[in-house]
């Protein structure tokens, strides 16, 4: 195998994705309601359809040639990778960070409080300096394994440094 594929994180945030599908369920609210279908109804139900699977489906992601030693960082959408190739030599180390995410929550009381995650997020430093996000979960034992299977198909190009 000469390539590692990693499709990450949603390009959009939780609630963005929310959004999305009652767009979705909006363009088919727009076609259930009338009894004749007129150009307007159905320009709007495309367009509503579209807006919304473009927000649910969009997600960021990388691509590594081993054979030529490139790498894409790329966003997926509408199942099109739109990036641009970038070359280097090697890849120098493997490293995972524990990120704290925050969030400012209200109750319906009005009431507010800080909402905290922790996630582990991967890297790669290539030797031309460049450190590129890998992946991201919420556990990092989990994390660490999907990362040991990445060491093995990038096995030829890695040379760590440390």
């Amino acid at each position: 195998m000469h390539e590692l594929d990693i499709k990450q994180e949603s390009y959009f945030p939780q609630n963005f994705k929310f959004f999305g599908g009652l767009l979705i369920f909006g363009a088919f609210l727009t076609l259930g309601t009338a009894e004749v279908f007129s150009l307007v109804r159905v320009i709007a139900f495309f367009a509503l359809l579209g807006f919304g699977i473009v927000i649910i489906s969009m997600r960021y992601g990388l691509k590594i040639n081993v054979k030529y030693k490139t790498y894409t960082v790329y966003t997926l959408l509408l199942g099109f990778k739109i990036g641009k190739p970038e070359s280097f030599n090697y890849i120098e180390k493997f490293y995972i960070n524990q990120v704290t995410e925050k969030a400012l929550a209200t109750t319906r009381t009005g009431a507010k409080f800080d909402v905290r995650n922790k996630v582990y997020k991967a890297f790669i430093r290539l030797d031309n300096g460049e450190k590129i996000h890998l992946d991201t979960d919420n556990s990092e034992p989990v994390l660490m394994q999907r990362v040991d299977g990445y060491k093995k198909i990038v096995e030829p190009i890695y040379r760590p440094a440390d």
